[in-house]
């Protein structure tokens, strides 16, 4: 469920759709699954959230992980000032640009960073996504800082950095989102086959405390339950839909992304669940 069904939905709404935009050069039409399939096909996607740059130019506010972008080795903060040899003034210019290259091509970029110029030649890939991109971004990274939490239920424990040597699943939820509430009981249920070999199950929720409490207590969620009201900690990771669990180990390393509710996985993140929690601990 995405995030544009909230309460702050017409703020996510703008947000998601500057970001959607800006990352894969082209709006998704609605449609038949197949269709919207094919049309991915054929959108081709640079992997970069833009915003104009303060002198001219357009800076790439953030680069996805593995992205073509940032295998050609752009990162976060450089300014993208021409593309083939056209200068860029807004990121609008660079969207099309994209869009017209298409996936499989290379688009030549010149960018500025730290006062230096250099080109750069990433080859477009078509649009995986925006699940997969969440993917790309998060798995194998360190899990981002929380920011903001406020205690809802349970023992939340001020920074993820505290958890080193447990195994996390962090889910973010919502009181209004159905599958958020047909992922509680199993939750629950993991947090309490493996609490005792270290697992901690942390759940997030951009409600209002009062609101988070009384649904935390009707669904009976027996792990710790966070409100991050500011939704810093949801952006800092990258959440556009709901429910959203990622997968932590006990070094801090995201090692699975799984968006939405689907009861056919569960068996697969228990057997990564196990996997992780049979490894050792990180030195001090």
């Amino acid at each position: 469920m995405y995030l544009a069904s909230s309460r702050r939905g017409r703020a996510w709404r703008a947000l998601w759709a500057a970001t959607l935009v800006s990352l894969s050069g082209a709006a998704l039409l609605g449609g038949a699954p197949h269709a919207a399939a094919e049309e991915a096909s054929r959108r081709a996607w640079l992997g970069v959230e833009l915003e104009p740059g303060p002198a001219g130019g357009v800076v790439a506010k953030h680069v996805v992980t593995s992205s073509p972008a940032a295998k050609a080795g752009i990162v976060d903060g450089d300014q993208v000032i021409a593309a083939d040899g056209v200068q860029i003034d807004e990121p609008k210019q660079l969207v099309a640009r994209v869009a017209l290259a298409g996936p499989g091509n290379v688009v030549n970029l010149r960018i500025r960073r730290g006062g230096r110029e250099r080109d750069v030649a990433p080859t477009l890939v078509p649009f995986p996504g925006h699940d997969q991109i969440l993917r790309l971004d998060k798995i194998g990274t360190f899990a981002p800082a929380w920011k903001s939490l406020t205690t809802v239920g349970g023992t939340v424990p001020a920074n993820i950095g505290t958890l080193r040597g447990n195994v996390v699943l962090l889910d973010f939820w919502a009181t209004w989102c159905g599958p958020c509430r047909l992922m509680a009981p199993q939750l629950s249920a993991w947090h309490a086959a493996y609490a005792a070999q270290g697992l901690r199950v942390v759940g997030v929720t951009t409600d209002d405390v009062g609101v988070a409490t009384k649904t935390a207590q009707a669904l009976s969620m027996r792990y710790a339950v966070a409100a991050d009201v500011s939704e810093s900690t949801s952006a800092a990771y990258g959440v556009k839909a709901l429910p959203t669990m990622f997968v932590i180990d006990k070094k801090g390393v995201i090692r699975d992304v799984v968006v939405g509710y689907d009861p056919t996985r569960h068996a697969e993140v228990e057997k990564l669940l196990k996997a992780l929690l049979a490894e050792a601990a990180p030195a001090p």
